[in-house]
């Protein structure tokens, strides 16, 4: 079985937004998805997928980049839908996230995510993603109350450089998205 990626577009976009509602139940895709579409983003680069396996949709995945850190990947929507997990395609689809980031010529590939998610954690760190607390005072959302935190891998096999606390943008994308 192959694992493959679609970019969401208008033709797709519905499909996209079902399967990230689906997997992520208190979140709303459309917008972000919008703006990809759109070419109208509030980061300086977004690239969404839905992932099938053969002619199966079973997920989605994407990159984004934001403007102040441009050789900076970060790993966007990522989740497999519950009836295909703990059967190895997550960690499939993040390999292919993580080639597609390196291809492009990022120097790093990071991602966040909260405390609760124990599984992606494990996954995070069989890469061997060097993982960080984030809390980052300035850049509190509001609407998460969770500890956030940062992994991060060199896509160039330099010494990764920790993130520190720098700014995400999780409270304007908060206040954008709410």
């Amino acid at each position: 079985m192959k694992i493959t990626f679609k970019k969401i577009n208008k033709d797709n976009l519905e499909l996209a937004c079902k399967i990230q509602n689906e997997i992520f139940p208190l979140e709303d895709a459309r917008n972000n998805f919008l703006e990809q579409i759109e070419k109208n983003p509030y980061r300086k680069y977004m690239y969404y997928c839905i992932v099938y396996l053969d002619s199966l949709p079973i997920g989605v995945t994407g990159l984004y980049v934001n403007h102040e850190y441009p050789k900076d990947a970060w790993l966007g929507w990522f989740g497999i839908l519950e009836k295909y997990r703990n059967k190895g395609y997550g960690g499939k689809v993040l390999d292919k996230t993580i080639k597609l980031a390196k291809n492009k010529g990022y120097e790093n590939f990071r991602l966040y995510t909260d405390e609760f998610a124990y599984d992606a954690h494990k996954l995070y760190k069989s890469r061997n993603m060097i993982k960080e607390l984030y809390d980052n005072k300035d850049d509190k959302d509001n609407y998460i109350d969770a500890k956030i935190f940062i992994y991060s891998l060199s896509l160039n096999n330099n010494k990764i450089t920790k993130w520190n606390n720098k700014v995400l943008g999780l409270k304007e994308q908060s206040d954008k998205e709410h």
